[in-house]
């Protein structure tokens, strides 16, 4: 799992995340060598996002120009962060938290072994509490494929 989470999510670019649609699941979907992977991390029962945007970048970032990347070029291309772009860049990555109190907490509560994970992006960090992770190359055409990736990669 450990080396799942640092080889190859180290350095990608995360073009989905969420829960599935399911809601039990978190799903995340990362571009690396223009092949996208699903990791799932099963029985999530904490999620949690912050920014990795600093206080002077969101105040530059503020206007709507920057959701859309096409605008924010037509705009000439203005210093801020781009929320546009379509994704995160993962750096530097996924870290297993070793002897993590919450996933203790949790793996108590509901008698299963629970992990601690912590992604850090250039846009959001995302923390996770799950029992277990699986990784599968996507194809084209599946539900999970990102359609807009190769736009995001620019």
């Amino acid at each position: 799992m450990k080396k799942a989470l640092r080889e190859p999510l180290f350095d990608s670019a995360i073009v989905r995340h969420g829960f599935a649609p399911f809601v039990r699941d978190y799903d995340l979907v990362a571009c690396i060598k223009e092949h996208q992977f699903l990791y799932r991390f099963s029985h999530c029962t904490s999620a949690w996002i912050t920014t990795a945007v600093a206080d002077r970048f969101w105040q530059e970032s503020w206007d709507d120009i920057y959701t859309d990347y096409a605008a924010w070029e037509r705009a000439g291309a203005p210093s801020g962060y781009v929320w546009g772009a379509g994704c995160l860049l993962a750096y530097p990555g996924a870290t297993y938290v070793e002897n993590s109190e919450l996933a203790s907490d949790w793996s108590l509560k509901l008698s299963k072994q629970m992990h601690e994970v912590r992604i850090e992006t250039n846009g959001h960090d995302i923390g996770l509490i799950f029992h277990d992770l699986s990784v599968r190359e996507l194809k084209e055409g599946e539900e999970e494929w990102v359609k807009e990736s190769a736009r995001s990669l620019r």
